[in-house]
């Protein structure tokens, strides 16, 4: 609706800017044919008269010419003034139409809940937005750019122009009631204070920060990040994998980002309590109940160890199995986790 509304006053603004410019190019050509006036000079009196600055003629005019002053004065006083008219409605128009859709957007952000916050949209922040919103996990992009905010518009998820950084724009974006932190912006040091500020404002918030130099890792550590990923270290173990096994790798990227596949990877939290706090996992009959299988728990101090028949699981732990959607639901079921189990137990501190 906005861009329509501004579409159309753009349109008036050029098609009142032609209008103008024909006041003044038959005001030329007619001083020019009528009085035998040069271009030059012709040009200069259709100019003084629209403007009316006041300027004496350049010739005397005969009473041919006094005609069509006044109506020169006329009509391109009123072309002016109308082209002036539609540039001030425009101008006011895109400062009314920023401010409503700044403040949807902020009562937008307002009303969500448990989503996930990302810092940064380039390359990577635009692959991480497209694959939350894939798993319908609520967003909300936080950039500085403001075409890169317009690219995150149009995905679908929640945007706030701004600094990350600054304590006033991550509360804007409901950092009290997010899930997660992601930043991925292309410096370390913003990385940096990013995560900062953002565990200041949420101590128990899930933190994942990019870095472009190893040699940042500690320090992102030591700020509150949670998982810190160096994407040429990633990408560099992936490709080694990909050339020493490539059918395994195929398959947990078939298992994890297959539409019509029904096998998939997922995780479960061990809650307090629960039907298998406490058990070793042939004891707990996981598979004969559910049908998933567990290939590996996470313990709550961030070890990661694999699933023999032997492991007993523990309060807190992280199961990660494979299943199809209603089995890995039974096993959640199973593990007696909530939505604030995972967002509290499943935090991890291995890096990437």
């Amino acid at each position: 609706m906005r861009r329509s509304r501004l579409s159309l006053l753009q349109m008036r603004v050029l098609m009142a800017a032609l209008g103008f410019l024909s006041v003044i190019a038959v005001g030329t050509i007619g001083y020019a044919i009528m009085l035998d006036w040069t271009l030059l000079d012709a040009m200069y009196m259709s100019v003084i008269t629209i403007s009316t600055v006041g300027y004496r003629e350049v010739y005397e005019l005969d009473h041919i010419g006094k005609l069509f002053t006044i109506v020169l004065i006329l009509t391109g006083v009123g072309s002016f003034t109308y082209l002036i008219s539609t540039v001030h409605n425009l101008l006011i128009a895109g400062q009314l139409f920023g401010r409503l859709e700044r403040r949807a957007m902020e009562k937008r952000i307002e009303s969500i809940n448990s989503h996930v916050i990302v810092c940064g949209y380039g390359r990577m922040g635009a692959e991480v937005v497209a694959a939350l919103l894939k798993e319908g996990t609520p967003v909300v992009v936080v950039e500085r750019d403001r075409e890169k905010i317009e690219l995150a518009h149009k995905t679908g998820a929640a945007t706030l122009e701004g600094d990350a950084e600054e304590d006033g724009i991550l509360a804007k974006a409901g950092v009290d009631r997010a899930r997660a932190l992601v930043t991925v912006v292309d410096d370390d040091a913003s990385n940096l204070m990013v995560t900062l500020t953002a565990r200041g404002l949420n101590p128990d918030l899930y933190i994942v920060s990019r870095i472009n130099r190893q040699v940042s890792e500690k320090k992102l550590k030591q700020a509150g990040a949670d998982r810190i990923l160096w994407p040429y270290g990633l990408a560099g173990r992936r490709i080694a994998q990909l050339a020493l096994r490539p059918g395994v790798v195929e398959f947990f990227d078939v298992v994890q980002k297959s539409d019509t596949i029904e096998l998939k990877l997922e995780e479960a939290v061990v809650a307090p309590g629960s039907p298998l706090d406490g058990k070793r996992l042939h004891e707990a009959g996981i598979r004969e109940r559910t049908g998933t299988t567990v290939i590996a728990v996470r313990r709550s101090d961030g070890r990661l160890e694999s699933a023999v028949p032997e492991t007993r699981m523990r309060s807190g732990d992280l199961l990660l199995a494979v299943g199809n959607g209603q089995q890995l639901d039974e096993l959640r079921q199973m593990a007696g986790e909530s939505a604030e189990a995972v967002a509290s137990e499943s935090r991890g501190h291995a890096v990437d």
